[in-house]
């Protein structure tokens, strides 16, 4: 003869606490307010650092006064294009040249040239 299994699972039922029970009704409060709070807890933490790591890089790449100084030490003068172009057009002869065409294979000429 057999036995017949019972229906029900030899797994006793848990006693739900408030705490789930309240989860599973309001997904919301679980989730949802708990990562808002992070968000906005977060920027206010987070503000005060990215203040402090600009202020650092400030100090450190220093200002124009001394950009200024340093051109002093090294006496040199800024970068003026027009004295550039006056000092090469002394020094190479640039009236001296013309263009020279390139030989090209027949293939390659334009074919309005052709005659």
């Amino acid at each position: 003869m057999h036995k017949e299994i019972p229906s029900r699972s030899f797994v006793r039922q848990r006693s739900t606490s408030k705490l789930q029970r309240l989860s599973k009704k309001y997904p919301l409060l679980c989730v949802g307010v708990p990562f808002f709070l992070a968000v906005v807890g977060g920027t206010f933490v987070l503000l005060p650092m990215q203040e402090t790591k600009y202020e650092v890089r400030d100090r450190r790449s220093g200002s124009i006064s001394t950009i200024k100084e340093h051109q002093v030490l090294k006496k040199t003068k800024p970068f003026n294009i027009q004295e550039e172009y006056f000092k090469m057009q002394t020094k190479g002869t640039w009236g001296e040249w013309e263009p020279i065409r390139v030989e090209r294979a027949e293939k390659d000429e334009p074919i309005w040239d052709r005659q």
